[in-house]
């Protein structure tokens, strides 16, 4: 009576758990969620937002983000999440980050994501403002934030505004290293409701000359190639008597074409289906690696 007992208690824990099982008759029900899928990143300034697929049916407890500074890891837990998305601020801008998710339940916790997904926070801003005049003319992306305008002559200058007799015009500065003459880089892109719309600079399109003139235009977007080997891009927001402003982004880390602004809730949202394409750009070709990184000029001075 005794042995009957002791095996009717064990039939009824064993039953007890299958009843937490989504279907009893499916074992694996009772193991840990799968990997998330479609694990994507949306850069900002200074923070990333990581995004996911959210297919879970409410099946799962919540999410664990990981981070790494190395795609092969290791990977150290930076938080959770209840929804199928995480901000993670508070990042170095121009410093790689590596992201992976996992899901869990009350059975345990699920491998890390699969796909490769890293992104490179940069400063960004809205509403900089050059003046026509000599020493308010010039723009310095590497000063982001507070120290963007110099003078049009200055040795950081990038770029300096100008009238050229019809409308305010930008021209790229030529640099002299070890006796060689190099210039920032310009190009063209268009009209644009808003930066949102030029996620990462491409590798064809730029001005052949070592020195480049670009026409302003209210409405639209520039491209910008220092001769430090770093990207940028503006916005021109509004055109004035003797002034312009401009919406700009920069990035700090050398060679690296990435330019994307971070998406908001009222923000272009037609960006998912181009960020996962990214995303697999960077995890198959390592696109940006694959650029001059680090060797298009060496330290050098206005000529």
């Amino acid at each position: 009576m005794r042995h009957f007992t002791l095996l009717s208690t064990a039939l009824l824990v064993g039953l007890v758990a299958l009843a937490g099982c989504r279907r009893i008759t499916d074992w694996d029900d009772c193991n840990a969620p799968d990997a998330p899928q479609g694990v994507y990143t949306v850069t900002g300034d200074g923070l990333v937002e990581i995004h996911w697929d959210d297919t879970y049916d409410g099946n799962v407890a919540g999410y664990h983000i990981y981070r790494s500074l190395n795609p092969e890891g290791p990977y150290t837990r930076i938080g959770y999440s209840g929804d199928a998305y995480f901000v993670d601020g508070g990042l170095t801008n121009g410093l790689v980050y590596y992201y992976a998710v996992t899901a869990y339940d009350h059975w345990g916790e699920s491998e890390l994501s699969y796909a490769l997904v890293f992104d490179t926070p940069r400063p960004a801003g809205t509403g900089l403002r050059l003046d026509d005049t000599d020493a308010e003319s010039g723009l310095d992306f590497s000063g982001y934030y507070d120290a963007m305008v110099v003078p049009w002559d200055d040795v950081r200058a990038d770029l300096f505004l100008f009238w050229d007799g019809i409308g305010y015009a930008m021209a790229s500065t030529d640099v002299l290293v070890g006796g060689s003459v190099y210039g920032t880089d310009l190009q063209r892109w268009g009209p644009v409701a808003s930066l949102d719309a030029i996620d990462w600079a491409p590798v064809y399109g730029w001005s052949t000359e070592k020195a480049d003139t670009v026409s302003l235009i209210e409405g639209h977007a520039y491209l910008v190639w220092t001769w430090e080997n770093h990207f940028a891009k503006f916005r021109v927001r509004a055109i004035g008597y003797d002034y312009v402003i401009l919406d700009w982004a920069y990035q700090t880390d050398a060679g690296n074409p990435e330019l994307d602004l971070l998406v908001t809730p009222g923000g272009n949202g037609d960006t998912l289906a181009g960020r996962r394409a990214r995303d697999a750009r960077y995890a198959n070709a390592r696109t940006w690696a694959q650029r001059a990184r680090g060797s298009r000029h060496g330290a050098g001075s206005r000529q």
